[in-house]
This record gives C-alpha cells, structure tokens and sequence, in this order.
C-alpha cells in the first residue's frame, strides 16, 4: 500500500504548483507525469541545435498566474513588462500607418487613434471601456486563489450591474457594438476574445476568452518571462523535489476508481496504484 495523502496527475505548472502547496502543507504527495519531462505547456526546449537557447513550446507569455503564488513558494521567476501593447498596420488614403497601443496611456495612443478614425471618439470610448473591465478584473482576480465562488456570489462583489451586463450577461460583441465604431479597433479588442475559440463574437465564448486575458492579478498585463516559462517549470520542480514531492515521469493513468476508502490507478504500463484515503 503506497502511503500518500494525495496523488496528481498531471506535472504542468498547476500540477506542481498544487504540489508544492501541498507539500508545505505537510501532506506526502505524489505526482504522475505521462511524458518524459515535466512543464506540460510551459516547456522550454532546444530548438535549434548547436545554440544554446531554448524556446517557449506553448505558453509564452504571463498573465493568469497570481503574483501570490510566485511569492508565498519564494519562486526565482522574473517578469518583464512591455511597452507595447499591440501595433495593427493598415493602409489609409493610399497611406500605410498603424495603430500604436501602449500598455501605459498616454499621448501617442491618441494621436494614433486620432490617425485612424479622425476624432478621439474611439480613444475616449477605448480608454472608458477598458477602465470599466480593470474594474470587473480588481473584484475577479483575488478569487482565483480562493473557493470558487457561485455567480450570484460574484456579481455581489462587483455591485456594478452595467459592468456585469456588460462582461458577463450580453454577448460580447454586442458590448463591443455600444463602445466602438470602427472595425480595426474592434478587431484589436477580439484579439483578446476570439483567439483559439472558433466562435462568433456574438456567442458567449467570446466573453469567457476575453475575460480570462484581461483578469490576471487585477491589471491583465501580459508580461514576458525572463528565461521563458521553462524558467518557471524548472523552479517549481527543484522546490517540489526540495519538499519531499515524488515524481514519476512516463507514468500515463489508464484509468482511475474510486471506493469508499479507496483509489486505484491503473497506469498504461498496467502498473496499480493503491491510494488509501487518509483517516479523518
């Protein structure tokens, strides 16, 4: 009978994160990992052989992850901000421009605005709208470390109805239609909303994609790991291991029962896994 108070499957970055919490806590953790390596997404590798630099597989960039967590497991990771937002190129009166964003607002965003749609309608509108979102992302943020709360729960803290409506009950899009005039600047917000859902701008998805790149530690910087995120795989697997966390690579789970007062996990190779739960 393996003695463990918790088994994980997965050694991603939640995984580990989980792992280590867990292990501080003074729980006997195990973590089974199907590939070779752990870091799920947030790998670095070797990409180009003969130069000594890797590269981010999948996740490149940090948003979601709480600055909390970094700071109560004392994680060597370092994050850069970045000036630039985003830049779109487009061509105007026979004229090739682009509409500059800075993350921090200032002059040239409207001048760049003003470029485009000739007013300062759409900065003004972009400027209010996204105030209204830093809003919602200041009540939303704190709960990503916390028991997940119910909807009516949620919209409580806010006690903003427009922004709720906004955000959450009219399909993005149609928010989008209130705020903006100009296609170019709703394209740039979609960015946000549209990207890897396959969906309509019209259709709830829309709202839960753009909502999970804005809400991160209450601002939604998005900011550039300095190392690439294997720096963080590479933290997070030395302090697991540090604190008494095992870990199996190229352990697939098969299958996974539960009884009353026990788990048994079947991994691919067919080896049993015998979880006792832990006495209360």
């Amino acid at each position: 009978m393996n003695s463990f108070d918790v088994v994980i499957v997965g050694a991603g970055h939640n995984g580990l994160v989980a792992a280590c919490y867990l292990a501080k806590a003074g729980k006997k953790v195990l973590v089974l990992e199907a590939n070779d390596e752990v870091g799920g997404a947030t790998v670095s590798t070797q990409a180009f052989t003969g130069f000594d630099a890797r590269i981010s597989s999948y996740s490149y960039l940090v948003s979601l992850l709480p600055d909390k967590i970094i700071s109560d497991l004392k994680l060597n990771f370092e994050c850069i901000s970045r000036k630039v937002s985003s830049y779109t190129p487009y061509s105007k009166n026979g004229k090739d421009d682009g509409l500059l964003i800075n993350r921090a607002w200032d002059k040239s965003n409207v001048e760049s605005f003003n470029r485009l749609t000739g007013s300062n309608y759409e900065s003004d509108n972009w400027q209010r709208f996204y105030d209204e979102v830093s809003k919602f992302a200041h009540i939303v943020a704190p709960t990503l470390l916390a028991p997940l709360p119910t909807r009516s729960e949620l919209k409580t803290k806010l006690n903003n109805d427009q922004i709720w409506n906004m955000l959450i009950e009219q399909p993005f899009g149609e928010t989008l239609d209130q705020y903006f005039t100009d296609d170019l600047v709703k394209g740039v917000v979609l960015t946000d909303a549209l990207i890897g859902t396959f969906s309509s701008a019209y259709e709830i998805q829309a709202n839960i994609c753009f909502l999970y790149h804005l809400i991160g530690n209450g601002s939604g910087e998005w900011k550039v790991p300095k190392g690439g995120m294997g720096v963080l795989v590479d933290e997070l697997h030395k302090l697991a291991l540090d604190l008494g966390v095992e870990i199996r690579v190229n352990s697939k789970v098969k299958s996974i029962k539960a009884g009353q007062h026990l788990v048994e996990i079947v991994l691919e190779n067919q080896e049993k896994i015998n979880w006792k739960f832990p006495t209360i």
